[in-house]
């Protein structure tokens, strides 16, 4: 059985990282849900040990916004479609 290799440069982690960092509105493909960027938060731990990543996002198959949580997740490694 093959193990499919993930690019590192297709992953949401990257994406929120790298590519959201710097626009506005983003549609992307996780899975086979459309989501739109619409913002990303950098929340400082109360423990003073870093920050959680949480990506606010709108869910069209749900039609309603959602957090995403990407710090220690497995969320934060799948693969992503930019449109």
């Amino acid at each position: 059985m093959a193990i499919k290799s993930i690019d590192k440069k297709k992953t949401l982690e990257y994406a929120v990282a790298f590519y959201f960092y710097d626009s506005g509105c983003v549609n992307f493909m996780m899975g086979n849900i459309m989501y739109q960027h619409i913002k990303t938060i950098y929340d400082e731990r109360a423990d003073g040990r870093g920050q959680n990543t949480l990506e606010v996002v709108y869910n069209y198959k749900k039609m309603k916004y959602e957090v995403l949580c990407l710090t220690n997740s497995k969320l934060a490694q799948k693969e992503i479609s930019i449109l």
